[in-house]
């Protein structure tokens, strides 16, 4: 195995487009399982929950979006990669689960922060911008 040719391959190899999405997912993830140990604590001082939610998503998502956007603006436009035809179908998929997740009644406490819902919108957004240049909408009607 050619060891140099190995060790070449590392993040920074990654193309502007592919960076950022990585950022998106990447760090949206690392931000959800911070939120384990928070809601751990809370569960622990008993406190409330729906009151405390926004002290840490608000921080923490506002953080991720100037990050997000950072990284955004570090591509170029001949550096963006067009998307494919068929993860428009999953996004069509993924809104209509979520639309009937929501219509249904919940009774775990989880499941009525509103917060949480905050931050999965930001990252949706990130993320169907990664795939769909937002910045772009005449090259959308182009096609």
């Amino acid at each position: 195995m050619d060891w140099k040719k190995f060790s070449s391959l590392k993040h920074h190899s990654l193309l502007p487009h592919h960076h950022y999405q990585m950022a998106v997912i990447l760090l949206f993830v690392f931000c959800f399982f911070l939120f384990v140990p928070y809601y751990f604590v809370m569960e622990e001082f008993k406190l409330d929950l729906q009151e405390w939610q926004w002290y840490f998503f608000l921080p923490l998502m506002l953080f991720y979006s100037i990050y997000c956007l950072k990284e955004r603006g570090k591509i170029l436009p001949e550096e963006r990669v067009e998307p494919l035809k068929r993860p428009i179908a999953h996004w069509i998929l993924l809104g209509v689960t979520i639309l009937a997740y929501q219509l249904q009644p919940q009774e775990n406490q989880l499941e009525k922060l509103a917060a949480l819902n905050f931050a999965f919108t930001i990252f949706s957004i990130f993320l169907a911008d990664s795939y769909w240049d937002f910045r772009n909408f005449k090259k959308w009607y182009r096609q």
